[in-house]
């Protein structure tokens, strides 16, 4: 059924400041993260 779609399908990113750092404060002490939901993923917030 996969071969029936337009596009394939989409898998957000994460944006290089979070990749980064393993620790989401240290990262956001660094300077502002802006996430773009839902073109970026949610994982690091969760």
């Amino acid at each position: 059924m996969r071969d029936n779609l337009k596009f394939k399908p989409f898998k957000p990113g994460t944006p290089k400041a979070l990749q980064k750092s393993s620790n989401l404060f240290e990262a956001v002490r660094g300077g502002d993260i802006l996430l773009h939901h839902p073109y970026q993923s949610f994982n690091p917030i969760i």
